[in-house]
């Protein structure tokens, strides 16, 4: 084995997959320090780790220890980090928030906060619409241009905008237009599992309601479209979803959701109406 420049070249390849040192080292069961030193030079991986470190990387010993020109990838199609990968695209995110290189450092100090107004959002559409809603994932993406933000529904952009102020308000406009897109595609966003998490919570305060009645007698998917209806069609709040499933009980008869969601907007009133809660 060739040791010269071994260091070099975990470093490249390291930096290549994008691993930061720490990263690699929890990977191999390390510390940040001896990868450090294997990238030095001051000293080397056991042979025991040398297999781990060809997995991680998805590169041949060959090129780590006598480099040969075209061999750095090993093409292993089962390797750990191609399989991370593939999954990531079979399980997209159902929300992600993209911006471009000048937001980074507006998003950096929101996540030292704690995404207050990520939060925020989540908090607001629970009280007013009354759902749900995944958690949403906020990353920087080098593709977009510097000042570009990106909205994506289960990874399909759905809306593409440019940051044009530098000032707080223009970053608080990028949020708005989040919650202004995750309504226009709530079909998308309130999915079953949502559904579930909203039956679970009534369930710990009225058990005796929901026992027997969801999924039993009312399934997770009638549930949604009919909350879905509510909402884009006739502009109700589902906040009352105690009082709508109850109602539902009532009009099992009813099998068209579109009718029932009418049936249930007349008799909660129009007290419930979106445009009441949203102010």
């Amino acid at each position: 084995m060739a040791l010269d420049g071994f260091g070099n070249r975990l470093k490249a390849v390291r930096q290549d997959r994008g691993y930061t040192q720490k990263q690699l080292a929890d990977l191999l069961g390390v510390t940040e320090q001896a990868v450090s030193k294997y990238e030095r030079e001051t000293s080397y991986p056991d042979i025991s780790m040398l297999d781990g470190i060809s997995l991680i990387l998805d590169c041949s010993l060959d090129y780590l220890f006598q480099y040969k020109s075209g061999n750095k990838n090993q093409f292993n199609q089962d390797s750990v980090e191609k399989k991370k990968e593939i999954t990531r695209y079979l399980l997209p995110d159902i929300i992600s928030l993209q911006f471009g290189e000048a937001l980074i450092p507006f998003f950096v100090e929101e996540s030292k906060k704690g995404f207050p107004h990520i939060n925020e959002i989540r908090q607001e559409i629970a009280q007013q619409w009354g759902i749900v809603i995944p958690a949403i994932r906020v990353m920087d993406q080098f593709m977009l241009a510097r000042n570009e933000y990106q909205i994506s529904i289960y990874g399909l952009c759905v809306f593409k905008g440019e940051w044009k102020q530098k000032e707080e308000e223009g970053f608080l406009s990028i949020f708005r237009k989040l919650k202004e897109m995750i309504f226009k595609n709530i079909a998308l966003v309130l999915n079953n599992q949502c559904i579930y998490f909203m039956v679970e919570n009534l369930l710990e305060k009225y058990p005796y309601i929901i026992k027997g009645i969801i999924p039993e007698l009312i399934s997770y998917s009638r549930l949604r479209q009919v909350l879905l209806c509510l909402l884009h069609e006739y502009g109700y709040t589902v906040n009352p979803l105690i009082l709508i499933i109850e109602i539902m009980e009532q009009h099992l008869e009813i099998t068209d959701s579109m009718e029932l969601a009418g049936q249930i907007a007349k008799e909660l009133g129009e007290g419930f109406l979106l445009e009441h809660w949203m102010k």
